[in-house]
């Protein structure tokens, strides 16, 4: 099959998938009533929102300078990767493929001189890092509420993608030494790119070598656990933007995490379906909001989180020089930054 011929399927299964969590999300609801909801909001606490979500995104952007220097060994300037970040996560906003992670470790490697292997293994870690932080919350969630199964389900998977991902990528980094000999003797029996690939493989296992260090690791899972908390506030906003009386940060903290765990499932472009989905099951299931008020909740919070990285993307695209179908080819562009 060809690439073009997977992308179709993916691009489909996403598609079909986000129907199914928006029919799941919204069936039964009164729009009556969602419209009620929508048409009561407290503005105030959405414009909070806008700065609040720029400002976790430079939070991500330190993590990832942190990362960076470890593996580079040299200090990475904040604003190409920052602008980077924000291009990254506009992507993911409107591009399908979730592209806007192949299209961050590309730009930062372009215009700080990085190599691109390497700068694109931190964003596997930063990946990882992101699962235990969410493990970490999902485990406090079902410890301290009644939650459903499938939210049980969910915390579990992430508690088992977190620690299988990083006891491979740990093993992998510190057995380097035996690990890849036997990885590079597939690579050299490959005519023509199998040199390419040898660079690629040892270029990409340095870009992990953080895993390894355990002051960066511990330093990273702190900042990790700040950046969710970061993201709870944000939408413990849109509680008080909707009269809604939830614990707040309690509140923030499950909704955020159910939230993400729901759109880590393949989804469209914006992560429609599974965002409203995750929300809906958050308040309504654990916190006993009514359907209609979660979903206009959901809507509320979903559109002003889109608005913001996509407003932000924009301005930093324009500054680049690139535009949205130079994203799109990123991904097939076999050249690397040096």
């Amino acid at each position: 099959m060809t690439s073009g011929g997977r992308r179709a399927i993916q691009f489909a299964v996403g598609l079909t998938l986000s129907g199914l969590f928006l029919w799941l999300a919204l069936r039964g609801e009164d729009w009556g009533a969602i419209g009620e909801s929508l048409a009561n909001v407290n503005y105030f606490y959405i414009a909070l929102m806008v700065p609040l979500g720029i400002y976790g995104l430079y939070a991500r952007s330190q993590r990832w300078q942190i990362l960076l220097e470890k593996t580079h060994r040299r200090r990475v300037p904040m604003m190409p990767i920052f602008s980077a970040s924000a291009i990254g996560f506009m992507a993911n906003m409107l591009l399908p493929f979730r592209v806007g992670e192949i299209v961050r470790p590309y730009l930062v490697a372009r215009n700080a001189g990085l190599p691109q292997a390497s700068t694109f293994a931190t964003v596997v870690v930063e990946r990882v890092l992101d699962l235990l932080a969410l493990a970490v919350f999902g485990l406090g969630i079902v410890l301290t509420a009644d939650v459903p199964p499938i939210v049980m389900r969910l915390a579990q998977l992430a508690a088992l993608a977190a620690s299988l991902t990083f006891g491979g990528a740990y093993v992998v980094v510190v057995q380097r030494e035996r690990v890849l000999p036997i990885l590079d003797q597939i690579w050299k029996r490959i005519p023509r790119v199998g040199p390419a690939l040898l660079r690629l493989e040892h270029e990409f296992v340095d870009g992990m070598a953080a895993i390894a260090d355990a002051p960066t690791m511990l330093r990273t899972v702190v900042w990790s656990l700040y950046i969710w908390l970061i993201v709870a506030v944000s939408f413990a906003l849109g509680f008080k933007a909707t009269g809604m009386d939830i614990p707040f940060l309690g509140g923030g903290v499950t909704v955020a995490t159910i939230v993400a765990l729901a759109v880590s499932i393949p989804s469209a472009p914006a992560f429609v379906g599974q965002f409203e989905w995750g929300c809906k099951l958050a308040l309504e299931q654990i916190h006993g909001v009514p359907g209609a008020a979660a979903i206009a909740y959901s809507i509320l919070v979903h559109t002003t989180q889109f608005l913001t990285q996509v407003v932000l993307g924009v301005v930093f695209l324009t500054r680049e020089g690139l535009s949205i179908r130079d994203l799109t080819e990123l991904k097939d562009d076999p050249r690397e930054a040096r």
